[in-house]
């Protein structure tokens, strides 16, 4: 015969290790939740003491990140935030803040500054404090006109570049070659006011949440005349490849770690910061470039 008062005893204590386990894992991702919170606030910080120019224009950075991202893919528990740098509404400078953990002191992170140049200018320029951080000396990206015409209304404008974007694979060369993500939702769409486009996006394609190559769209023209261009811009420092269909249209090699070049600039271990605090301040003063 059953025990009744083990079976009912026996199913209480399971009860009761399923609600703990579930308070323990709310517990820790309300934490989370918190830092999250808090390295956000430090990333945007960073970014707002980072001053972009175009020549001698300041290009101005939008007050809002375009997202919160991590890489679990990568090691170090690797986040960061996406910045963006833009000039009468068209992007001009897309920037990452992001951070991983010091394996040699747990209690602490390095942080890595990397950002593009989205201008056919060959001028762009950060500085930080009276610290010059870095020149492109190159044009940031290369326009090419599609066989596309933007539609009439800005919603179906948002379906064609859509349209247009998923019409690109990428493969990315980590540890062995793999797929690129591509995010649904652009990264930034321009205002109904942008100088010199009709529409335009930034979208990306992604490993988990982090982009690692960017997808510039933007129509411009006049009626009659107007049609798409497409740019492509890194967003990280491994081999890629850009295919439409079966035929290759963009390729980037392999960056040299921790060095900027060009349009593409990357900072290694820019500076190092507390894992875990409500006021995350430098224990390291910035590296220079």
């Amino acid at each position: 015969m059953v025990n009744l008062r083990r079976v009912a005893v026996f199913s209480i204590a399971v009860a009761i290790y399923l609600l703990v386990g579930r308070l323990c894992i709310a517990a820790d991702q309300a934490i989370d939740a918190i830092a999250r919170e808090q390295w956000q606030e430090s990333y945007h910080t960073i970014a707002k003491s980072i001053t972009m120019r175009r020549g001698q224009t300041q290009i101005l950075l939008l007050e809002k990140p375009l997202l919160f991202y991590t890489n679990p893919v990568r090691s170090n528990d690797q986040h960061g935030a996406i910045f963006l740098w833009t000039e009468n509404g068209r992007p001009a400078v897309i920037g990452s803040i992001w951070s991983a953990v010091n394996r040699q002191n747990m209690d602490s992170r390095f942080v890595t500054h990397e950002w593009h140049s989205l201008v056919v200018d060959a001028d762009v320029s950060a500085v930080r404090g009276e610290m010059p951080l870095w020149e492109s000396g190159e044009p940031g990206v290369a326009w090419e006109r599609l066989d596309v015409a933007p539609a009439d209304s800005r919603a179906a404008r948002l379906v064609q570049m859509r349209s247009i974007v998923r019409r690109y694979s990428v493969a990315i060369q980590v540890e062995g070659k793999s797929d690129l993500r591509l995010m649904a939702q652009p990264l930034y769409r321009y205002p109904e006011q942008a100088e010199g486009a009709l529409d335009g996006a930034v979208f990306s394609f992604a490993m988990t949440t982090d982009p690692e190559l960017l997808v510039l769209l933007e129509g411009r023209g006049v009626a009659g005349q107007s049609a798409w261009h497409v740019a492509f811009a890194r967003f990280g420092n491994k081999e890629m490849t850009v295919k439409d269909g079966d035929k290759a249209v963009w390729s980037c090699p392999a960056g040299a770690p921790g060095t900027s070049d060009g349009k593409y600039y990357l900072r290694w271990r820019a500076e190092e910061m507390p894992a875990s605090s409500q006021q995350k301040t430098s224990l390291t003063n910035p590296a220079s470039p």
